[in-house]
């Protein structure tokens, strides 16, 4: 998937927001013209799957045509990723049946009673009253070891969802990165742990964003209980293989970024490019391939998985401040080398 960000701005601040290095920084939104050179780009593969992503999508301006022009359009598949609060004005384009909106659920007292009751509402007016339900998710980030998620539950029951996406929030300011990562998952694992079998009992499958639990956290008590539970389960990711891959994300102004997680460390120009393995390929070499070796812990110089390249133990941004110094020694080296001393 390619995902384009519309809008930096949003109507919500989320503490926890993955890209916080541009949400509500400025007013600055993608113009029709290069939102046209984004489908144009990704043309080469109709089947690439696209994402709408903000900031807050729909507040862009137009998005009404955005989605018209991705209805006439060859694309088999777009996600509109958005919290809820005014999906509701776009229901007429959004049941085409090419569209998924995954609505990313805060709780009541962060958003406001008020507010929550709207997107509670705009959800009942998608899946129960424009038979929009194959269509429709829910997701929720995990920010917090002591969080409440019981709002997630009454959603669930209420509107019969069988799958949930799910995301450990990765700390988004330098500081609170220096965390090692298996330390961070420990904290949250009692949190995942719950919410996993709290879902399973309402028969939601729970489907993880890329930074989620490591294998090495799993016990046999809990592969015990994925074994007695697969009826449920084997529409979950959860015991994939963690390993994180570019996303690919498109800016306003047709940068793009290997994530959000990254997007302090490089950037590079959609036009440089012919497609998204030629983008993947090249954030692969610039950022994957030196924060590999970049060890997020210890126990992973031993661990047969991370040896194999079966697992990242967690987001790269982790190693944000190693990656930059390790980047500035290659880019040091390739100079020397070039420059024939």
């Amino acid at each position: 998937m390619a995902n384009l960000m519309i809008t930096k701005q949003c109507n919500l601040h989320c503490s926890y927001c993955f890209a916080n290095e541009f949400v509500n920084k400025d007013r600055d939104i993608m113009s029709f013209e290069n939102f046209m050179t984004c489908l144009k780009f990704l043309s080469h593969d109709p089947t690439e799957r696209i994402g709408l992503i903000g900031g807050e999508p729909t507040l862009h301006p137009e998005l009404h045509r955005m989605l018209e022009t991705i209805i006439d359009s060859p694309f088999r598949s777009a996600c509109l990723f958005t919290n809820g609060i005014l999906v509701d004005r776009f229901i007429n384009e959004l049941r085409d049946s090419r569209f998924q909106i995954l609505v990313n659920l805060n709780a009541p007292d962060k958003v406001g009673q008020p507010v929550y009751d709207k997107i509670i509402d705009n959800l009942d007016l998608m899946i129960d009253h424009s038979y929009m339900k194959r269509q429709v998710g829910v997701g929720i980030n995990l920010h917090r070891p002591d969080m409440d998620y019981s709002y997630l539950l009454d959603a669930v029951r209420r509107f019969h969802l069988t799958r949930v996406r799910v995301s450990v929030s990765v700390p988004n300011m330098e500081e609170e990165r220096k965390i090692e990562p298996l330390r961070y998952f420990h904290e949250m694992e009692g949190l995942v742990r719950n919410l996993v079998k709290d879902l399973v009992s309402l028969g939601a499958a729970p489907n993880f964003d890329c930074n989620y639990l490591p294998s090495c956290l799993f016990t046999e008590e809990d592969r015990k209980y994925y074994e007695e539970h697969k009826d449920v389960l084997c529409r979950s990711n959860l015991q994939q293989n963690p390993i994180c891959v570019p996303s690919i994300d498109i800016l306003p102004n047709l940068q793009v970024v290997r994530c959000f997680g990254m997007s302090e460390i490089c950037k590079a120009d959609l036009s440089d490019f012919r497609n998204t393995e030629e983008l993947k390929r090249y954030f692969m070499l610039e950022l994957d391939a030196p924060a590999y070796q970049i060890l997020p812990d210890a126990a992973c110089a031993s661990c047969r998985e991370y040896r194999a390249g079966l697992c990242s133990c967690g987001c790269y941004a982790y190693r944000a401040a190693e990656l930059r110094k390790l980047r500035r020694s290659l880019k040091q080296g390739r100079e020397i080398m070039e420059s024939g001393i």
